[in-house]
Formats: C-alpha cells, sequence, structure tokens
C-alpha cells in the first residue's frame, strides 16, 4: 500500500490534492464510528467504490477514481488490524500514519 501511496505522491499537484480531499472525508467520517462493525462496512464501501471505478474504466491505480477509495480501504483496514491483532501493529500504524499524512497536508478537511 505504501507504494501505491508513493506513486500517487507522483502525481500533479491539483491531482493529489482532489485524491486527499476524498480519502480525508472518507476518514472523517469513518471515524465517527468506534465500532468494527461499522469500520468493516466503511472499508467495504470503499472496496466497492474502487470496482465501480475499474468496472468503468479506470485501469490505473492513480486514477483519482480508483485511487481515492483503495487508500481509503488500506486506512479502514489497518485501524481494523491494529484493533483487532491482525496486523502487525508496526505495519498498521505506518499505513495509518502515511495515508493521514498525505490527506492532512493536501486536504483541509483533516
Amino acid at each position: 500500500m505504501l507504494s501505491h501511496l508513493d506513486k500517487v505522491q507522483g502525481l500533479p499537484p491539483n491531482v493529489q490534492a482532489d485524491i486527499a480531499a476524498r480519502v480525508a472525508n472518507y476518514i472523517k467520517l469513518a471515524r465517527t464510528t468506534s465500532d468494527e462493525v461499522y469500520l468493516e462496512r466503511f472499508a467495504t464501501a470503499a472496496i466497492q467504490e474502487r470496482d465501480r471505478a475499474i468496472a468503468e474504466g479506470a485501469k490505473s491505480n492513480v486514477d483519482l477514481r480508483r485511487a481515492s477509495p483503495e487508500l481509503a480501504a488500506a486506512w479502514c483496514n489497518a485501524v481494523l488490524g491494529l484493533g483487532n491483532g491482525n496486523l502487525d501493529r508496526h505495519s498498521a500504524i505506518g499505513i495509518i500514519t502515511a495515508i493521514e499524512t498525505f490527506a492532512a497536508k493536501r486536504s483541509p478537511v483533516l
């Protein structure tokens, strides 16, 4: 996931800002719950959004329509993995921090 984030960070600043704003909005909404079931629903919704983007022709994982939900799903899954112990603590924190930092630097939402 971090290599995917690196590719996104290589995009033009305006595209990065669009992706970051979408991811930041997703994170903001997902933070409203501490319930694991609801967080899983957020992750599932993000994955479904990514799949729709792919079905609509978003071939590249840095396409705006695809990158935003992929990063949002990765954030949700890292938070879930950290909470339930299914993901190495160091890895989970690294993913969460990297995505939140990207979103916060490029979007006023977070």
